[in-house]
This record gives C-alpha cells, structure tokens and sequence, in this order.
C-alpha cells in the first residue's frame, strides 16, 4: 500500500535467506517505534478532508479506508508472504478456499476452459466438478506425472492449468517448470497450490508460474489456531484484480488478528520446516521398512518414482506424506484407533502430528470413482508429520501396528 512505510526500505529479499526474509521483509516503522507492529483492529479510517477522502476511495487497492479491501495488518502479513514466496505482491483472504476460489475465479469465464491436476484437495475438487460448471467454465483434467495427457488436453479457449504438488493426498509431485513452459506456449496461466511443499521448500514463481495460492491455516500459521488463505504473484495487475473483485466483493477478508498471527507463524516458518523435513523422512523411512506397510508416499525417498523431480524442485521433502496399511480400509482404521500420541483429525501443518483416512474423512465428498481415478485408495492414510521428537511418533506407529 501507498500508506505503509517500512523500516528496511531497500530490503532485497535476493541478499538474504528464507529465514532472514521471513523475519525482516516488509517490516513497518511504526510511529512509537513497537519492534512488533499493534493490530489495527478497525474497520474503517478517517480522512482530514473530502479530498483525502476522494484520493482514496478512487483507488481502493493502494489505500486504507476500508478493511474489507485494505488493511495495515493485512498488508504487513501480504508483504511477508509475498517476499517469501518470492512475488511481487500478495492478497490475503479468510481461508485457503477463499484464496483458491478468488484466484480460480479471477482467472477464467463463462466460455473458457481449464485444466487441473488428477488428485486435490476436496474443495478445490468441488469447485471443479460443481461451481465452475455452473458458471459455463469446461473443466478437464490431467495427470501430471504423464505430461501427454496435459498437452492432449489443452484446448483453443483453455485459460487455466492449475496444480498441487506435492498433491493432496496422494503427494503425486507436478513439474512446475515443465507445466509452465507448455502453458506460456499457449498463452495460458498456470495456479500452483503450494500449501503442502511451503515457500521454504518450493517456490513456484521461480519456475514460472503465474500465480500462488496457500492455505495459510496450514504450514504458514503452523499451529492450528488460525484460518487464512493468500495469493502471491509477480503480476500486480492479476492481484488487484483479485483485491476489488473477489475478495472485495466475495468477502472472503481475513481478519486483523489473524494476520498477526499468520505473520508470527510466517517468521518462525523455514525453522519449522526444517525439522518437519527431517521428522517426514524420518518417518517414513521407518514405514517403508515395516511388514505390515503396504505403500509409502514420500518425496523424498529413493524408491519414489518422482525422487529426481523433487530433488530438482523442492529443498526438503516437506512435513507430508500418506501411506496403506495392509489389509486396507478396516486395517487403517484398526491402526489409527490404536495411536496414542499421534492424534486422528483433519488438517494439516500443525505442531502436533495429525493422521486421518483421507476417503472417509477430507475426500469423503468425492465420488469414489473420482478418488479412485486420482490414485487415492479406500485405505491411504495422510499423516502431518509433527515437531514432536521423531522417536516418540515411530513408536506409537510401532506400537499401533502391532495390533493390526
């Protein structure tokens, strides 16, 4: 915003790592010189004059008179996670659907045509197969570990390819360079959800994505005490648009106080992170070894058949991963419904490590024939690797597996 003056002007997130960035991009110099800048718990500002007020309200995007639009909270927290995911700018929204929903919408018509990625989460997937119909947008799909499909899938009046990666649940990584490469060659924009991988491990921007979105409830508050979403992008004229269209007339606003609290959850974010990396492969690891495991999922491990396209793409393998448990959906819940540290809940990136089965629980919505086309069986589990002590959590799947 026009409004905000920050006390590291020339502060150029390319000089400095992710930690330094998170902590020092976008600080503004407050007028009692607060090391934390206070909420701005308010709904409206006021001008000193009609002129002030004429000035401001003809252009809503760069200045602060309603907070439904604009915020000083808001764009403390939109400049952090713009920085971090290394875009230009940002606009935050009250959930990581609001953001989903205001970046899809923005992006395509009635009469257009978009692609998305096989497996998603189950909102987006609703989108997709309900309200972007309804509003005479073509929907198709394709599976981004054979790129044919993406190609034979593009149409004359395609507008959008959107992907996760890694894919919620499935964890099926998309090539982001790749995608982008065959899109821009048709002059089409690319979405990446980067909620699972975070801006610490990928940066989609960098691989030629035109815009981000990420449910900030997740990694980027980070303790399972907040709601948010945002969309991050290199083009500014995509991001007000965003900001007058959807989420100011869609409503989706995220609150002051959950700004602050995704900003403090952003600045401890690649610390975090590191430790989630280290506790995932961890995990995992110990499952791939186990008898009674009949599939992991994981990045970051050798037998993975996307090993060398995350290694190319991402720093860490992330806090995510899914995995069967012989004997299928009555041995999954056996398993889970014997953990005594690992706690049953949706959601994810959290402090605690949290385990659900994603076809009953946060994919319960979808068709099965849908989820099953997607790669995503009866009986996967999706675990949230938490920052608990690694041991601790391959002993209560020790001791939980033994019972099955």
């Amino acid at each position: 915003m026009s409004l905000s003056v920050l006390r590291h002007p020339d502060f150029d997130r390319t000089k400095y790592g992710s930690s330094t960035v998170n902590i020092h991009a976008g600080e503004p110099r407050d007028a009692y010189g607060a090391l934390v800048p206070p909420i701005y718990q308010t709904s409206t500002f006021y001008f000193d004059s009609t002129d002030d007020a004429v000035k401001a309200c003809d252009d809503y995007a760069e200045s602060f008179a309603y907070s439904r639009i604009t915020n000083p909270s808001n764009d403390y927290f939109e400049k952090k996670i713009a920085a971090a995911e290394h875009g230009l700018g940002a606009v935050s929204y009250a959930s990581g659907m609001g953001a989903v929903a205001g970046a899809i919408f923005m992006s395509v018509r009635a009469g257009d045509h978009a692609l998305f990625c096989k497996a998603k989460y189950s909102g987006t997937e609703d989108i997709t197969r309900d309200f972007l119909p309804r509003f005479g947008v073509e929907v198709g799909d394709f599976d981004p570990q054979d790129l044919e499909t993406l190609k034979d899938g593009i149409k004359d009046n395609t507008k959008l390819i959107y992907v996760e990666s890694p894919a919620n649940p499935t964890m099926v990584m998309a090539d982001i360079a790749a995608i982008s490469a065959i899109a821009h060659e048709h002059g089409i924009k690319v979405g990446v959800d980067n909620t699972f991988a975070t801006p610490y491990n990928t940066n989609p921007l960098d691989l030629g994505a035109d815009w981000v979105v990420q449910s900030v409830t997740k990694y980027i508050g980070g303790h399972g005490d907040l709601l948010g979403g945002a969309i991050i992008s290199n083009d500014e004229g995509f991001l007000r648009d965003c900001r007058l269209g959807t989420l100011m007339h869609f409503g989706a606003v995220m609150a002051p106080q959950i700004a602050f609290l995704a900003t403090r959850g952003l600045k401890t974010l690649a610390v975090r992170m590191k430790q989630y990396n280290t506790n995932a492969l961890q995990i995992a690891q110990y499952l791939e070894q186990h008898p009674k495991i009949d599939i992991v999922r994981y990045p970051f491990l050798p037998s993975n058949s996307q090993y060398e396209l995350a290694k190319r793409q991402m720093r860490g393998g992330g806090g995510m991963l899914s995995f069967d448990v012989k004997g299928g959906l009555e041995a999954g819940k056996t398993f889970i419904n014997h953990l005594k540290l690992c706690t049953l809940a949706v959601s994810l990136g959290d402090t605690e490590t949290l385990v659900e089965q994603a076809a009953a629980m946060t994919h319960t919505m979808i068709p099965r024939e849908v989820r099953e086309a997607a790669g995503i069986t009866d009986g996967m589990i999706r675990m949230s690797v938490g920052l608990e002590d690694p041991e601790d959590i391959i002993a209560d799947l020790d001791q939980a597996l033994a019972v099955v």
